[in-house]
């Protein structure tokens, strides 16, 4: 079956399981759609399937990065003359410190740890989830890493400061936490902070990650956007611009930004703005 060599091939080429899943999903959702196999699909047919659907701008364009990807294998193009949406900005929510504070006094345990490796390592859920003992490193100098495969199967280093490290059990054998899937973590943690009153999705402990580190490094984008294993840097100038405190400074200290700095005026003068003004 065709699908199932595409599947084998991009094993082969390091994209991960969620990325080929996602791939195979979309392809066998349009060949279903025009009645044909995977390896029949031709861009009339794409074009049909977006034309009877209200897709948003971001579904479209990951379509349309998953139809090409297949089509490239196969031999054939599925996207010439379609446009394709460009990719929306988005701006990170990082939890704010007050709640990640509540919250790790709150957890224990492996619930504990999946909440410091979001917001000290910056890993996502499903690198969370699937993290196990052999990935974890202590270095000589007595450092410790992760080894991470993130998006594209691409293998990512990773430090792992001391209030993590007291958080994983390093000394037994086998999984840290055996058959937990993404969704798990994310649903147990954002259920926990409920209870709190918190209101979050695991992925802001990343970005609490993303804006501390553009903070503590002194502004260095290059350095903030390689511990956040972004492939280009303006994924990380998103983050900057949430971090940057530096504006707060500057549109504080305009004139008149402060109420407390305004002048104090007289009785007189205060009677005398009134009569002017009508009021």
């Amino acid at each position: 079956m065709v699908l199932d060599e595409f599947i084998a091939a991009q094993r082969a080429d390091g994209y991960s399981s969620n990325t080929i899943g996602a791939r195979v999903r979309c392809v066998r959702s349009i060949a279903n759609a025009a009645l044909v196999r995977a390896e029949e699909l031709t861009v009339d047919h794409v074009l049909s399937y977006f034309g009877a659907r209200s897709l948003k701008p971001w579904s479209r364009r990951t379509y349309l990065n998953h139809l090409q990807a297949f089509g490239k294998w196969l031999g054939v193009d599925l996207v010439t003359g379609i446009r394709k949406p460009p990719a929306p900005r988005s701006t990170p929510n990082p939890l704010p410190e007050e709640d990640l504070v509540k919250l790790t006094t709150r957890t224990e345990g492996r619930h504990r740890a999946w909440v410091l490796l979001g917001a000290f390592c910056g890993l996502r859920a499903h690198e969370t989830a699937k993290l196990k003992r052999e990935d974890i490193t202590v270095l000589q100098e007595g450092e410790v890493v992760l080894r991470i495969q993130g998006k594209g199967g691409r293998t990512d280093i990773v430090p792992v400061p001391p209030v993590v490290v007291r958080e994983l059990d390093l000394v037994s054998t086998g999984p840290l936490w055996d058959g937990v899937s993404p969704e798990r973590v994310s649903r147990t943690i954002a259920s926990i902070a409920t209870k709190h009153g918190i209101r979050m999705r695991y992925h802001q402990l990343r970005h609490r990650f993303g804006t501390a580190v553009y903070r503590a490094s002194g502004r260095d984008l290059l350095l903030t956007q390689r511990l956040m294993r972004h492939a280009s840097p303006a994924t990380t100038a998103g983050y900057a611009a949430v971090a940057d405190d530096q504006i707060h400074v500057v549109v504080g200290a305009l004139p008149g930004a402060d109420p407390a700095a305004r002048p104090k005026r007289s009785r007189r003068q205060r009677a005398n703005a009134c009569v002017s003004c009508g009021a």
